[in-house]
């Protein structure tokens, strides 16, 4: 067995693989903590795994303190593109791998390159569903996004004549600029989860075209909601451009950090 821990800035998550197939994973919220004892609340016997690797914000700092290997710190940009690469089966891709920010990393060829990154992501979706219209629920904002229309917040390039024709017309122009009194709380959450979900898709699409690559890979906690599923599939009709989010996103960077240690042992 080999276990990869993702240490994030608001989450652990760890993965399990055994014979090269993923055997458990665990989300659990907070930033550190005791690496030992949560193996051990998940009955995982740190004396028995192959290796373990540790990649994150937190891994340089971090000491299992228990019997078992020595931890193999995996950088990010190794851990986001191995474990992509391992869920899609994809090589040559761009990954985007969303979580409190967002960093892009391109996988080809057993390389992983950090790209660039942006501080856009899922905390910056939190913290307006929070502050913009009081939710903090994330799964009650992501249901009532999926009710809302953002054409009664966001101007699209159908509202401006001069340019019709030449452009899709139902593609955002400006977010969030309608100043549509009528727009109700599930509009807005549609028209918020539309800004960050298009300024990643859109720096992932900058980064594939200046790469070459062939597709992108959406990784990371919220990867798999339906306003991300939703909002990428925008990209696949308008650009023609495979956005693939796989099963067990949360943890493709867990995933990666185990195939890693796993590598090096």
């Amino acid at each position: 067995m080999i276990i990869g821990i993702d240490m994030g800035a608001s989450a652990v998550k760890l993965a399990a693989l055994e014979d090269g197939k993923l055997a458990l994973t665990h989300y659990e919220p907070g930033r550190g903590g005791d690496i030992a004892a949560l193996c051990e609340r998940l009955g995982l016997d740190l004396s028995r795994a192959r290796a373990v690797g540790l990649a994150g914000l937190s891994a340089a700092n971090t000491s299992l303190g228990a019997p078992g290997p020595e931890p193999v710190r995996v950088t990010e940009p190794e851990a986001i593109g191995r474990g992509a690469v391992l869920l899609t089966g994809r090589d040559d891709v761009i990954v985007a791998s969303v979580g409190t920010g967002t960093a892009f990393v391109h996988a080809k060829e057993g390389v992983f390159t950090h790209l660039c990154g942006t501080g856009v992501g899922a905390g910056t979706l939190t913290g307006l569903a929070q502050r913009v219209l009081g939710i903090s629920d994330m799964r009650r904002f992501d249901a009532l996004a999926m009710s809302g229309n953002t054409n009664r917040v966001d101007l699209t390039i159908g509202d401006f004549v001069e340019m019709h024709g030449q452009l899709a017309a139902d593609l955002t122009s400006s977010n969030l600029a309608r100043l549509n009194p009528d727009a109700t709380d599930a509009d807005w959450a549609a028209g918020l989860c539309t800004l960050v979900y298009q300024v990643i898709g859109t720096m992932s699409l900058i980064a594939l075209q200046g790469c070459g690559a062939k597709a992108v890979v959406i990784t990371g906690a919220v990867a798999e909601t339906a306003p991300s599923r939703a909002n990428f599939k925008r990209f696949v009709d308008g650009y023609g451009i495979d956005y693939l989010i796989p099963g067990h996103s949360a943890f493709a960077t867990a995933i990666g950090a185990a195939l890693a240690a796993g590598e090096a042992g």
